[in-house]
């Protein structure tokens, strides 16, 4: 790995091999490239929530193809408790889809006992009539109903209740899908990321 480039600065040893053995596990599966594309990701409510987030580097999958790749995203902890102070990095791998179609802005995440509860009383959730099942699991909020429910076809919908993991959450602008990944840089994850985001890029 130290020839690809990466940005390592501020990052344990730890996280460095989780990258390197992320990169092998990916490499037996997929055709990578190595591309300088971020998506812009300024524009994604889940990167600027994480204010000391940059990219550290990007795997394009199935290269040559641009429909999806991984993003490393270090994100910068500073904090004082009492005497002690931290200053410190971790990475985690966020992936990105090109769509087909414009979704809209869309947020979809594992659904929360504290969601089910506010769904009695705000009533701003998108649900699915012919979909209970993916209803009851995920909470789907967007800006565009309409849009968003013609999108959200059974296929998509399949997908993401085959793959979703507790700890991912999913954001869409138009045609631009990310899934983030909350836990450390892990090549279990991260492979299961990677095909993921794949199955999305595959649908028609």
């Amino acid at each position: 790995m130290k020839n690809l480039p990466f940005d390592t600065l501020g990052l344990d040893a730890g996280d460095v091999q989780a990258i390197e053995d992320s990169y092998k596990a990916l490499k037996a599966k997929f055709n990578l490239g190595l591309p300088d594309a971020h998506a812009h990701l300024n524009k994604f409510e889940l990167f600027n929530n994480e204010k000391e987030a940059s990219v550290s580097g990007t795997w394009l999958l199935n290269y040559p193809s641009n429909n999806c790749y991984l993003a490393i995203v270090k994100i910068h902890y500073d904090f004082t408790a009492g005497r002690s102070h931290l200053n410190y990095s971790k990475c985690q791998v966020w992936a990105f889809v090109n769509l087909k179609s414009d979704f809209g802005r869309v947020l979809i995440r594992k659904e929360t006992f504290t969601d089910k509860v506010l769904e009695l009383v705000q009533h701003t959730e998108l649900k699915f009539k012919d979909d209970k099942a993916f209803s009851d699991s995920f909470y789907v909020v967007t800006n565009d109903k309409e849009k968003a429910l013609l999108a959200m076809t059974p296929d998509f919908r399949k997908v993401i209740k085959e793959n979703m993991y507790a700890n991912f959450v999913i954001e869409i602008i138009k045609d631009t899908l990310v899934i983030r990944n909350s836990q450390p840089i892990d090549p279990a994850q991260t492979v299961h990321l990677a095909e993921f985001a794949s199955k999305i890029a595959e649908l028609k």
